[in-house]
């Protein structure tokens, strides 16, 4: 009996109930995980937030359908959940990415109409190792002034430039790489952040910041019209590219940690609100977020913040 599955022609013989099964389970499943993947508010999504999921759906999910012979995804998967999360162990993923994993899936399962209840916990001593690690990812203020008086080998005025835009603005990757030269008023020092996730806002820059600024301004030809909607620096994916070189030339990266350019964001929302006392909802207004998030997510004194926090306590 021929069997056609993912573009081949699979021969079975009678009596091959099992591999029959098999085969009808990835069939249904796959069909399952690809009419999502490829709906249109899927589609709609950005291109990282499909990769994960596609990623986790069909680079994990489907294979654990086919190896416990899950037939159809429904909201029966509900027993099936902590299988999955001993499959995923069995890939060697840790306990975080697991989270992550079944995050996507149960979010997947509510989307087509099986939504689950279950709770993952994280074992209690991965949870320290991950703490000890986060808490040693954030800059300090040594850090970061390595970082301003790092010398770029070449486009070192450019390059240095958003290093300074990144640490005094706290603005994210994308917003920057999409600032134009008319977003930019160099007697306010000012930029207008007008391509965001969040709002339109405006953002400022030091007065030495703005020597560097001027001098990329000196280079533009006088003669060119559209010179206001040229993007002042390279894109997203080459920025990251030069500040996770830099960082790793400075020591300040290792492999497996997270350190790069949204990094800097972390680290302005926490000098802001630690070191120059500014309310968390103005922090929340430069950033572009909510206090809530900024609250929660970005402020990570570190332990020369608190310190100089503690002294100004007892004076």
């Amino acid at each position: 009996m021929l069997q056609h599955h993912r573009g081949k022609t699979i021969n079975l013989q009678l009596g091959e109930k099992e591999d029959l099964l098999m085969l009808n389970t990835a069939i249904e499943t796959e069909n399952q995980i690809d009419s999502y993947l490829n709906h249109p508010h899927t589609v709609g999504l950005s291109t990282e937030t499909r990769k994960a999921y596609g990623c986790v759906l069909k680079g994990h999910l489907l294979k654990f359908c086919e190896k416990a012979q899950v037939v159809s995804l429904d909201s029966g998967f509900e027993n099936k959940m902590e299988d999955f999360v001993q499959y995923l162990l069995s890939q060697d993923a840790n306990p975080y990415t697991i989270q992550h994993y079944l995050t996507i899936t149960k979010f997947f399962l509510n989307k087509i109409g099986h939504p689950v209840k279950h709770t993952y916990k994280i074992p209690r001593d991965a949870k320290r190792r991950h703490d000890l690690k986060h808490q040693k990812r954030w800059f300090s203020d040594h850090d970061v002034a390595r970082c301003i008086t790092y010398h770029f080998e070449s486009m070192h005025t450019r390059n240095h430039l958003f290093v300074r835009v990144l640490v005094e603005t706290g603005a994210r990757v994308n917003e920057i790489a999409h600032i134009k030269i008319g977003d930019v008023s160099l007697s306010k020092r000012t930029i207008l952040i007008t391509f965001s996730k969040t709002v339109p806002r405006p953002v400022f820059f030091s007065q030495e910041t703005g020597v560097f600024m001027g001098r990329i301004f000196d280079g533009l030809p006088e003669d060119q019209a559209d010179a206001a909607d040229q993007n002042l620096f390279p894109g997203k994916s080459r920025i990251y590219k030069i500040i996770v070189a830099m960082l790793q030339d400075l020591g300040l990266k290792s492999p497996g940690d997270c350190r790069g350019p949204h990094t800097f964001r972390h680290y302005t929302a926490t000098y802001l609100h630690y070191v120059k006392n500014m309310k968390l909802t103005s922090v929340a207004a430069l950033l572009g977020d909510t206090p809530e998030t900024i609250s929660s997510r970005y402020l990570h004194p570190t332990a020369e913040m608190l310190q100089s926090e503690v002294e100004r306590a007892f004076g």
